[in-house]
C-alpha cells in the first residue's frame, strides 16, 4: 500500500513539474514572438516597406502590404506536403487608433481555379498568419509571411484576405502567373 502511494505520488509530483515547466517554456515562446521583429522568411526578403507603396486597406487605418510571390521547394516537415509553394512577405502597417490582432485575417488562394492549401514550413521559417500572434500596437508594423502549395509548372495564382471575423468581403491582393 505505501509503494502504491509513493508511485501515486512520484506521478503527482511529475505532472505538476511538467505542466509547470511547459508553462515557463510557453511563456518563454510567447514572450519571444511578442518582442520578435519580423519572422526569419521576411528578414531574408528583398521586399521592403516604402512611401511608393499604398498598400491594401483593411480598415481602421489599418494596412497590408504584400510582396510578389517567391518560388520555394518546402522541406520534408511542411504541412501540408508539396512539391512547389509560393510565399508572400506581408507587413501589416497600423496606423489607426486601436490595436489590430492579425490573428483576425484569414488567406483564400486559387491555383488555376481550384482552392490552394496554405503551406506551413516552421524550419524555413513560413508559419503563416498562425505564427503571427502578436497584436499590432497603433503606429506599429507586423511582418510575417504566407505560403501556399502550387503545381510544379508554372500557374495562375490569385490571393484575396478577409481582414477580420466579422467582414465576408474577401479583398483581393495578388492575381498573376507564378
Amino acid at each position: 500500500m505505501l509503494l502504491v502511494r509513493l508511485a501515486v505520488a512520484a506521478c503527482v509530483l511529475l505532472v505538476v513539474t511538467a505542466c509547470g515547466a511547459r508553462s515557463a517554456a510557453t511563456d518563454d515562446v510567447s514572450l519571444s514572438l511578442r518582442t520578435a521583429s519580423p519572422t526569419a522568411a521576411a528578414e531574408r526578403s528583398d521586399y521592403r516597406s516604402s512611401e511608393e507603396q499604398a498598400g491594401t486597406p483593411l480598415g481602421n487605418g489599418v494596412t497590408l502590404m504584400v510582396s510578389a510571390p517567391r518560388s520555394f521547394t518546402p522541406t520534408d516537415t511542411a504541412y501540408p506536403r508539396a512539391a512547389r509553394a509560393v510565399v508572400f512577405d506581408m507587413v501589416i502597417e497600423n496606423g489607426g487608433n486601436t490595436v489590430y490582432r492579425p490573428a483576425q485575417l484569414s488567406f483564400v488562394a486559387m491555383v488555376d481555379g481550384a482552392e490552394a492549401e496554405q503551406v506551413i514550413d516552421s524550419t524555413q521559417g513560413y508559419t503563416g498568419v498562425v505564427g503571427a500572434i502578436d497584436e499590432v500596437l497603433p503606429n506599429q508594423e507586423l511582418r510575417f509571411a504566407v505560403a501556399f502549395g502550387v503545381p510544379v509548372e508554372p500557374s495562375l495564382v490569385q490571393v484575396e484576405v478577409r481582414p477580420d471575423t466579422v467582414r465576408t468581403d474577401a479583398i483581393p491582393i495578388y492575381d498573376g502567373t507564378t
